[in-house]
């Protein structure tokens, strides 16, 4: 995954990259992510003072999140959980598109290797 950060009022050190980086890491084991673009910034003149925006380029429509909250830790909570919840929808979407593909048992023929009974 390629990971672009663009950090505005705040001292990004290596730390907090590899933080938020750690953070992602783990999206990544629930679905491919191609490229992920992460805008942080902090405006002391505006309340709550942190904002933060995530756009991740996965397979299919891309992902987006953004809050605002007090502290840094909370935002990126915020935007993590949101972009975590946007994925588990899609994959249980996905789940039932599949699940309705299947061939319901009754509606089995006697090709299909499944016992056929007789209705009298």
């Amino acid at each position: 995954m390629k990971i672009q950060f663009r950090i505005r009022g705040l001292n990004a050190n290596a730390g907090l990259r590899a933080w938020l980086e750690q953070q992602l890491e783990r999206l990544q084991s629930l679905i491919p992510v191609t490229t992920a673009e992460i805008v942080l910034e902090r405006e002391r003149e505006s309340a709550p003072a942190f904002r933060a925006q995530v756009h991740l380029a996965v397979p299919g429509p891309d992902i987006h999140a953004a809050a605002r909250d007090h502290t840094l830790e909370a935002v990126w909570l915020k935007v993590v959980k949101s972009l975590r919840q946007q994925i588990e929808r899609r994959k249980s979407r996905q789940q039932v598109r599949h699940k309705g593909h299947r061939q319901h048992p009754q509606a089995a023929s006697r090709w299909s290797g499944a016992p056929v009974v007789a209705r009298v």
